[in-house]
């Protein structure tokens, strides 16, 4: 303990402690010499498992705009590709748990925890600070197809097994796809996997795809251009950027999916930090130019929320999400 303290008995004396204060000082807990630390004391590294430019890597740069007015301190972001996030989650795990280190996941992050994929990190490891964006699904065809509307799309798709693009099987998108297929009672649809929503858009303006559900930004362009067209949105409410299409729950359909983004830490980071995160992220978040990002990228102006909403989501997640992957046959 003296050591720890790097104090000697003779330094507490000329400091006028003597040796009530030496034993005041031993009997502190170590914790004590940690509240009283300043946190953040150095730069934030920010973990994501998106490659520059994408759309996690980009929300967190947005929130980081703001940010450093909010901490007192830089932040700095860590692309950790590879292993639908196994890898950024192996990295964060590898890092002390002093609050400097803080994840921006998404539910790929919890389908690979599912699978018993996040290596050392497991299921009840995360703890969420807050939710950064709520990147509603919306069901696309290419403007060549001949459903004009989401009711006529699900008619046909009652008898005829509908060609979905997703990113990959067992993704979030994959899910979204097959809970839509039953409740709205369409066939079982036929998934083709992709690299990524861009060669989903390719392929839908190409005809080679019935429909898809995409993330408004990843077909914003050709949305605009009239190459693609928005048939149903996924969310509680309508979108301002798609405010002519219907919700599903508009149609009768009780369904929403979004792509959800959000910070985290692990188990084992301090309290007292957890809550100076949770703080100086969401008021990074709620400035303008962070609330402008979710404007233009046609994302829920409600997206950002705390920890306790944005853990429950995360908790409601693991279940539904275990729940999916066994429906779909890939559980592990």
């Amino acid at each position: 303990m003296l050591a720890y303290c790097r104090t000697s008995r003779r330094g507490f004396a000329k400091a006028g402690l003597g040796t009530l204060g030496l034993a005041i000082a031993l009997a502190l807990p170590a914790g004590a010499a940690h509240a009283q630390e300043k946190f953040p004391s150095k730069p934030i590294e920010v973990v994501t498992h998106a490659g520059v430019g994408g759309g996690t890597d980009l929300t967190a740069r947005m929130m980081m705009v703001q940010a450093p007015a909010a901490f007192g301190t830089e932040l700095v972001v860590a692309n950790k590709t590879g292993g639908s996030g196994s890898a950024s989650l192996a990295y964060a795990h590898s890092r002390p748990k002093d609050g400097h280190t803080i994840m921006l996941i998404t539910q790929t992050h919890l389908l690979t925890l599912l699978q018993d994929k996040g290596g050392a990190v497991k299921m009840g490891d995360l703890i969420g600070l807050a939710r950064a964006t709520e990147d509603p699904q919306v069901l696309m065809v290419g403007a060549k197809s001949p459903y004009k509307t989401a009711q006529e799309f699900i008619e046909a798709a009652k008898t005829k097994p509908m060609k979905f693009g997703t990113t990959q099987l067992g993704s979030v998108d994959h899910i979204a796809v097959a809970g839509f297929a039953a409740k709205a009672g369409m066939a079982k649809p036929v998934v083709v996997p992709f690299r990524g929503g861009g060669d989903i858009v390719v392929n839908l303006v190409g005809g080679n795809l019935d429909g898809a559900l995409l993330n408004y930004a990843e077909a914003e362009s050709q949305i605009k251009a009239n190459e693609v067209r928005a048939l149903l949105v996924f969310a509680p409410t309508k979108m301002e950027s798609l405010s002519q299409t219907p919700t599903a729950t508009e149609i009768g359909i009780p369904a929403v999916y979004s792509t959800t983004r959000g910070f985290a830490v692990l188990k084992g980071t301090p309290e007292d930090r957890i809550k100076v995160l949770e703080e100086g992220l969401i008021k990074a978040m709620q400035g303008k130019l962070f609330q402008d990002y979710l404007k233009s990228s046609g994302q829920s102006g409600g997206s950002v929320v705390g920890r306790a909403e944005w853990q429950a989501q995360i908790d409601d997640f693991l279940k539904t999400g275990q729940e999916a992957l066994a429906s779909l046959g890939i559980a592990k």
